[in-house]
């Protein structure tokens, strides 16, 4: 149960959420705000499987792990126990339905993943350190702009309600996989972006009606973000 590659996701969803009721083989997820909803196939690395149970706490669980050496985990009677070959940790483990606000329903991202794409683009764990890059240097920029111009695709900083027209800016022309419709701008909060995990995506954004939805998937994640309105 929870072998390193287990563990090394949970640590990297702990910007979205640090709470979660880990299900297997998927564990679906959201944010505080709900404007991120995602699932997590844990099969991808995990042969086997283990009971439901919630964790409140996501850091100090990953961070009470930190002083075993390579620690063999189980569960039992409600209680995570780690040991390495001279030291154990038992962890209580929460209600699930103590941790309801945390999770949603997986079929909410799989809608959305269902419907045509207007874009599809990958994006490299190098273009996101960019992107981070680029907002660190305009501290001020709190979205991230989408932009389908013709047959071309940026991505781009700056904020979605501002006073004056012209701002500064970073911005990254990408080369999609597939571009079709009509041209658009839409923006998510960029922090929503800089809190997924650091790792390749393909990025798709979705379009029903006129209205547009921001998903990130690969093998592992699929992701779900909201738009700014």
């Amino acid at each position: 149960m929870l072998n390193k590659e287990t563990l090394q996701i949970l640590q990297s969803i702990t910007g979205i959420t640090n709470s979660a009721i880990i299900t297997y083989p998927i564990t679906t997820i959201q944010n505080y705000n709900k404007n991120i909803i995602g699932t997590i196939d844990f099969s991808v690395n995990e042969d086997g499987g283990w009971e439901e149970f919630g964790i409140f706490d996501l850091s100090n669980f990953l961070g009470a792990l930190t002083v075993l050496n390579d620690p063999k985990i189980i569960l039992e009677d409600n209680t995570i126990i780690a040991k390495d070959e001279d030291s154990e940790i038992q962890f209580v483990t929460s209600y699930p339905d103590a941790l309801q606000d945390f999770t949603t329903n997986p079929s909410k991202v799989e809608t959305t993943l269902a419907v045509d794409s207007v874009i599809e683009v990958n994006i490299s764990t190098d273009t996101i350190n960019r992107i981070r890059k680029g907002a660190n240097v305009f501290k001020t920029l709190k979205d991230l702009f989408l932009v389908k111009e013709g047959d071309n695709f940026y991505i781009r900083t700056g904020n979605k309600n501002k006073f004056n027209s012209k701002e500064n800016s970073y911005s990254i022309k990408l080369e999609p996989e597939l571009v079709k419709g009509d041209d658009f701008e839409i923006a998510i909060p960029i922090n929503n972006f800089l809190t997924l995990p650091q790792i390749d995506f393909k990025l798709m954004i979705k379009e029903k009606n006129g209205q547009y939805r921001v998903t990130l998937t690969n093998k592992i994640f699929k992701f779900v973000l909201s738009t700014v309105i």
